[in-house]
């Protein structure tokens, strides 16, 4: 899958391996990728019957069905993540993309890789960083990725392990910092979850506030905070109409840089101006 095409994965809805009788409604909510849990939504005595029910649905389901899904497996440094690559090697269905949590080093990223490629699957790998080591370690880790990667930041984990709050100002640091790590890779970047799915506005806020620091989407909890999250990181036909102009100002031009509506455009100012407006004409 192409970076553009990335880009416009908006909204990731998780929810729990052990309850697939959910899975319906997720696939309803518009959510751009639905992602089976069989991680933190999961409890230690539920996750040998979850890790069932996922390889029975898989089998279960069709081709395409199956790459349309994600599955966040458990930490490769933990046993239930083992156990989770094994079950994965006895199914003969893999879901299009997979999840890995926790990710602090990139031979996590390479073990996962090689394995796919000796059974023939090549799925997107969303790569979570949310220990203090792995997002430290973030450019490191990015660096040779692979085109068919995103990177999500885990700022509840985060958080836990620093002892901070999920505020804006508590997260600017780490938000920051993996956005200029997914940049220096030419990766898309996917910001973490808002705990409070009743409260729409706050949503809203947060999604317009990452989208501005060059987040391309973010992570949802709850079916009723995916139109939100789509409605964020969707250019308007305001945003659209703008660009054109812009464009259509460059034309016209007689010099590298202008003015248009009381501002200095020069080409990196372009450039966001076509990505708008090419996101928009793919959204019609």
């Amino acid at each position: 899958m192409t970076l553009e095409r990335l880009l416009r994965q908006r909204s990731f809805l998780f929810t729990p391996a052990s309850r697939l009788d959910r899975l319906e409604k997720a696939r309803k909510s518009g959510a751009d990728r639905v992602v089976i849990d069989l991680e933190d939504g999961v409890g230690t005595e539920e996750k040998g019957q979850a890790r069932a029910a996922v390889q029975s649905l898989l089998k279960d389901l069709g081709d395409d069905a199956a790459r349309a899904l994600a599955l966040r497996i458990n930490a490769l440094s933990t046993s239930d993540g083992i156990r989770d690559m094994h079950a994965l090697l006895e199914c003969g269905r893999w879901p299009g993309m997979l999840v890995l949590p926790k990710v602090e080093s990139s031979r996590e990223i390479v073990q996962i890789r090689s394995i796919a490629r000796e059974l023939g699957r090549s799925p997107i790998l969303m790569v979570i960083l949310e220990t203090a080591i792995g997002i430290d370690q973030a450019t490191r880790i990015l660096r040779g990725c692979g085109s068919d990667t995103l990177v999500g930041y885990g700022s509840a984990d985060h958080t836990a392990e620093t002892r901070g709050s999920m505020g804006a100002a508590a997260l600017a640091w780490a938000r920051g910092h993996i956005i200029n790590a997914c940049a220096a890779a030419r990766l898309p970047a996917v910001d973490g979850v808002f705990l409070d799915y009743r409260d729409t506005d706050g949503l809203k806020q947060e999604a317009r506030l990452v989208r501005e620091l060059g987040f391309s989407g973010k992570i949802a909890i709850h079916p009723s905070q995916i139109a939100t999250i789509n409605a964020a990181f969707t250019p308007t036909k305001a945003d659209a109409e703008l660009a054109r102009a812009m464009i259509e100002a460059a034309r016209t031009a007689r010099s590298g840089a202008f003015s248009f509506n009381g501002k200095m455009v020069d080409e990196p100012v372009l450039a966001q101006a076509r990505r708008t407006l090419q996101a928009y004409q793919e959204d019609l």
